[in-house]
């Protein structure tokens, strides 16, 4: 076993790692699970409800972390009449924070977003560069 296999790439885990959703819609996610991650959903627990944690709604604080800090972008994401739906943090808002998300488009991105491989460093561009090189 080689540690490299296992080295997450840095720009990936802030900037966001392309997580493929349809045919060709594309969304940039962060890491969860970072410590960036886990001040951020503290700050959104405690907007939301304060030190009252009895009737917290795990599903909401997520929808907030996608909106505000989670999606970094996306591509080629369609409204339901079919016109292109551009990334901003408002369009954002209103995708993520919709209860109708949060079970099916948030849990797929929060999957995504779990998932270290989706975050390692791209073997194909250091196999590329290593072929230039012979």
């Amino acid at each position: 076993m080689n540690l490299n296999q296992y080295e997450e790439d840095q720009v990936k885990q802030e900037k966001g790692s392309p997580c493929y959703l349809g045919d060709d819609g594309c969304f940039y996610v962060k890491r969860i699970h970072t410590p960036e991650y886990n001040k951020q959903i503290a700050e959104i627990t405690r907007e939301l409800y304060g030190f009252d944690s009895k009737n917290m709604d795990n599903n909401l604080i997520v929808a907030h972390w996608l909106c505000e800090y989670g999606v970094t972008g996306w591509n080629n994401i369609l409204n339901p009449d079919e016109t292109e739906l551009e990334y901003s943090k408002s369009n954002a808002r209103q995708v993520f924070l919709n209860p109708n998300m949060f079970l099916s488009l948030n849990l797929l991105l929060i999957t995504h977003a779990g998932n270290y491989a989706n975050y390692l460093h791209d073997e194909v561009i250091e196999d590329v560069e290593a072929v230039k090189k012979s």
